[in-house]
Order: C-alpha cells, then sequence, then structure tokens
C-alpha cells in the first residue's frame, strides 16, 4: 500500500521545517496544508517544494481551521491514488518514529490513531481534562473505548472514509469523524506513542475558546443522532470494545444523570426514559435504571434519611468521574 504523510500548519514556522526534514528521513512522500499562513510560511514551502523530491503544497487562502485542511489533505491524497494518509502536527509534538510506526501498524480499511502516554510531566491540565472528557464522548457515541480521541497522529484509509462526512471545521474535526467512521463500519485501532510538551513559552497554540464550545455542540448534534437512531446501525468492533477507564468515567455519568432524573420526574417515567438513554449511549442500562428509582423516591419520601441515602450514588458518581477527569 502507498502512504503518504500530510501535515497541516498554520503560523507554525518555527517548527515545521525540523518535522519535514524527519519525515523525508523516514522516506514518506509529503503533503504539507498551508492553513492561511502570514508568517511568512508560505513563501517558505514554495521554495522547499522546488527543491524536488515527493513533495506538494497547497495554499488555503485563508485560514480555515484543522479540520478544513485536513479534509483538503486527505481529498488531495485520494486524487494522487495514495492508499493511506498519515497526518503529523507541525508543531513538533509529534516524533517521526512515532508516525514512521503508526504508517506501518496500517491495515486495509482500520483507521489507526495514537495513544500518548498520560503520566508525562509537565501534560497541561486543560488539554487532558479535554482529552479525557472526549474520551468519555466518543464511549458514549460509539462504544469504544479510545484513550486519546484529540491527538492528531493518525493514519487514515484513504478509500474506506472517502464518504464520511464530517460538519466541522477546525479542532472538532477529528473527533466527529471518529465517531462518524465507526458508524461507517471502519475499524478503530490504537498504537501507543510518546507524549511529547514543549515549555508553556517554546509551545504554539490556536486552541482557543471557541473550540471548546464547538466541541460540545459537535457532541451534542451527535448524541441527538444516537438517541434518535438517526445515525447509521452499526455494532462496535475490534480490540477498543472493552471495560477501560472511559467505561468506568460513563458509569459514574449513567449514575449522575440517573439520579438528577429520577429526582425530577416519577419513578415509572423516569425508568423507561433512563433505560432508552443508556441503551442508546453505550451505558450501563442497569446502573442507570437504579440511580433514577432511587432519585425518584428521595424526592417522593419526606424521611430525611431517604434523600440521604440515595445521595450516597449520585456523590460517588460525581467523585469518580471529576477524579477521571481532573486528576493527572
Amino acid at each position: 500500500m502507498r502512504g503518504i504523510a500530510i501535515v497541516p500548519t498554520f503560523r507554525n514556522l518555527r517548527a515545521l521545517p525540523g518535522v519535514l526534514a524527519g519525515l523525508e528521513r523516514g522516506g514518506l512522500p509529503i503533503l504539507v496544508i498551508d492553513d492561511g499562513s502570514d508568517d511568512g510560511t508560505g513563501p517558505w514551502l514554495d521554495a522547499w517544494m522546488a527543491e524536488g523530491g515527493q513533495r506538494w503544497v497547497e495554499h488555503l487562502p485563508q485560514n480555515r481551521g484543522k479540520g478544513a485542511a485536513l479534509e483538503a489533505g486527505l481529498a488531495q491524497a485520494r486524487a494522487r491514488g495514495f492508499d493511506f494518509a498519515v497526518t503529523v502536527d507541525s508543531d513538533g509534538q509529534h516524533l517521526v518514529e512515532d508516525a514512521l510506526r503508526i504508517a506501518a501498524a496500517t491495515e486495509g480499511g482500520v483507521l489507526v490513531i495514537g495513544a500518548r502516554e498520560e503520566s508525562v510531566p509537565g501534560y497541561p491540565s486543560k488539554s487532558m481534562f479535554g482529552r479525557r472528557l472526549w474520551a468519555l464522548g466518543i464511549r458514549s457515541l460509539t462504544g469504544l473505548g479510545v484513550a486519546d480521541p484529540v491527538c492528531g497522529l493518525r493514519c487514515y484509509p484513504l478509500q474506506e472514509t472517502a464518504s464520511v462526512p464530517v460538519a466541522s471545521g477546525r479542532y472538532a474535526w477529528e473527533e466527529e469523524f471518529l465517531v462518524r467512521a465507526a458508524w461507517a463500519g471502519v475499524e478503530v485501532r490504537e498504537v501507543r506513542i510518546q507524549t511529547v510538551y514543549q515549555s508553556a513559552d517554546e509551545r504554539v497554540s490556536h486552541f482557543a475558546l471557541r473550540d471548546w464550545i464547538e466541541s460540545m455542540a459537535v457532541w451534542a448534534r451527535l448524541a441527538v443522532l444516537r438517541l434518535f437512531r438517526l445515525s447509521p446501525r452499526y455494532r462496535p468492533r475490534g480490540p477498543l470494545v472493552g471495560r477501560d477507564r472511559s467505561w468506568r468515567r460513563i458509569t459514574g455519568a449513567a449514575v449522575l444523570v440517573g439520579c438528577a432524573i429520577g429526582a425530577a420526574m416519577p419513578w415509572f417515567l423516569a425508568v423507561p426514559l433512563l433505560a432508552w438513554i443508556a441503551w442508546r449511549l453505550h451505558a450501563p442500562i442497569a446502573v442507570a435504571v437504579t440511580s433514577g428509582v432511587l432519585g425518584a423516591f428521595s424526592s417522593e419520601l419526606w424521611s430525611p434519611a431517604v434523600p440521604l441515602i440515595a445521595s450516597v450514588p449520585a456523590a460517588f458518581g460525581v467523585t469518580r468521574a471529576a477524579r477521571s477527569l481532573c486528576s493527572s
């Protein structure tokens, strides 16, 4: 199979030359998508491509976001006849040897995702929280225990993913693509990679508040499709179907949501509603229903002991979820 490295970049001229040099030493053809950079990246890339070899550059006229850059790169790779594409960030946080291992691990029709080690000094707490939150989101939408769904080091099977529709255009594009690829029957696998984070003064990040908002909106939209059976029918498969950390997180979420819905309505309404939500969002049905019954009875009975007893599983769910998402 023929593979290519796709490098989306925006205002990363400081790190970009080293990334491209490393990929060339690994023997991969390279396609760079310049996402409207205004820091001199465009002229530098034109000179780099003029040196010859298996180098291609596409300049987007204005900044459209990482998702749009990846879409443009994957379309170009398909048009050039490649079978798979390894996407590598241009900020130097992906090691070339890991990119080559990802490429070597690819199989026909399999989407391979890098999984960074968590126990690394200097891992930004904001990034860790977002990673774990999206792992919970991916579990609820697909039933897959993806440890690092926000990792940009991936290997895409080009033909099998050609018709995967993605609406978001910035950083949430990768997570939405993962969900929709799983819905389309594409198998997802992980490869352990090293975690690289520069110091705060060296690191270049374009992630902003609107990206958090977009991520939440993307999950909500996909959850609606999943809940009301508007998503394609599929069955989770592969090595990522199992009880990992994201399973424990979704169990805590089932307790929390179950108690809240149970307290808000009678038990005979809460029970079928919670069973339906848990079934559609890959959460343990028995846990959600039991929590709902406890929440319902705690709101209907006047004894002060009952709300106290019912609050125990809710407190457990909140504590478990908070520790799992925020602890280092």
